[in-house]
């Protein structure tokens, strides 16, 4: 019984220490391929880049992606959610500002990149600044879109019959990194929104294994067990999740035929440049048969050299390893204001230069507050007269 009893002993200690080596190699493993240990406060961070949603926007039939989420606007034709926000309207006299471009033009209107939490900030320091309640702000920007999406978001408009006394397109950071870094890869077209292929099977997708295989991935990611043999094999299954995703996504017809493949990409940079500047053309062209003013404006990014002086936090935590950094300090400075035919344009791409405070989000391409207000404080100082002629018309 003692010889028993003593092999239970060495038995419990020997899978006890097995345990423990396990752990620790997971919790090695973690931090080798995650940078941050499960013991970190900044685990439950890095998990939130790996939570992925079913449907991020729906595919719309004539202008890409939708990621609307007012009405604002009801036409006879059609009753749509066009606008991300719509700022309060004043009781008559209502100047109609049409703001279209990305995510960054959301946060003229939005608090960070929040939908459901509005701060109207573009709508508040315009009226102030020009002493009126009369500027309202319906702001058609989406997320992750690119022209042109805004183009054709303008063109749906119009024939709804939306008229906007002035438009602000905001852009430049989606047109350039996005074609390099999603679309040329899934051989989609440059001229196509962000990873159409994916939209399409992710909104068609309402039950599937791929959609059992989303829910268990944000189930798992929505906490930490510290335990790190579990959180390595929890990783395991979402890495096994995400590579799933991909091949789902990839099992549909190519966009690109192998005859046009080599074609479609010779030239590449081009293409991005005339996709840019030729939906702003279409758009300042159509506005000018209406006399809509046109403004557009190139938004800053931290990865274009020697835009700003960076803060303690941005060179901490923002101007980390990104898909985007090496094309935005390649291509971004390829984009000319040259290349515009409205008179209404504003390079803000050094608007940071000596700014040694932070203004950035995030490791992409957005901006906190402070950030937010210097570019729309900028934005109305340049664009003063057009404002003036707008709110008093002779």
């Amino acid at each position: 019984k003692k010889k028993i009893l003593l092999y239970w002993i060495i038995l419990f200690s020997f899978l006890i220490f097995l345990f423990l080596l396990l752990n620790l190699i997971s919790n090695l493993i973690i931090k080798r391929y995650l940078k941050v240990s499960i013991f970190d406060k900044k685990y439950l961070s890095v998990q939130q880049q790996f939570i992925k949603t079913k449907h991020k926007a729906f595919v719309h039939p004539f202008y890409g992606l939708n990621r609307g989420n007012e009405i604002g606007f009801i036409s006879d034709v059609s009753v749509e959610e066009n606008f991300i926000s719509v700022s309060p309207k004043p009781l008559t006299g209502e100047i109609k500002v049409l703001v279209i471009g990305g995510s960054a033009s959301t946060q003229l209107s939005l608090v960070g990149l929040d939908p459901n939490n509005k701060s109207y900030l573009l709508a508040k320091r315009l009226n102030r600044r020009f002493n009126t309640d009369r500027f309202v702000i319906y702001n058609a920007s989406q997320g992750g879109g690119k022209q042109p999406m805004q183009y054709f978001k303008y063109l749906y408009l119009d024939l709804l019959g939306f008229k906007p006394d002035l438009i602000i397109n905001y852009d430049g950071f989606n047109e350039v990194a996005l074609p390099f870094s999603e679309n040329i890869h899934n051989d989609l077209n440059a001229i196509y929104p962000r990873s159409f292929n994916q939209s399409i099977n992710s909104t068609a997708m309402s039950s599937s294994p791929w959609v059992a295989c989303i829910d268990l991935n944000n189930i798992m990611l929505s906490n930490n067990s510290y335990i790190p043999i579990y959180e390595l094999a929890k990783w395991v299954y979402v890495r096994k999740c995400h590579i799933r995703l991909v091949e789902m996504r990839k099992k549909n017809w190519p966009f690109i035929s192998e005859k046009n493949k080599n074609l479609e990409k010779s030239n590449y940079l081009q293409r991005v440049l005339n996709i840019w500047s030729y939906s702003s053309n279409k758009t300042f062209s159509l506005t000018s048969t209406k006399k809509i003013p046109y403004l557009h404006i190139i938004q800053p990014n931290q990865y274009l050299k020697n835009s700003k002086n960076f803060s303690e936090k941005e060179n901490r935590e923002l101007l980390t390893d990104s898909a985007y950094k090496n094309i935005i300090e390649r291509y971004y400075s390829k984009l000319n204001l040259n290349m515009l035919l409205t008179d209404n344009k504003l390079d803000q791409r050094f608007l940071f230069k000596n700014e040694e405070r932070t203004v950035y989000l995030d490791n992409c391409c957005h901006f906190n507050k402070l950030g937010i207000t210097t570019i729309i404080d900028d934005l109305i100082d340049n664009f003063t007269p057009v404002f003036n002629s707008v709110l008093n018309p002779s």
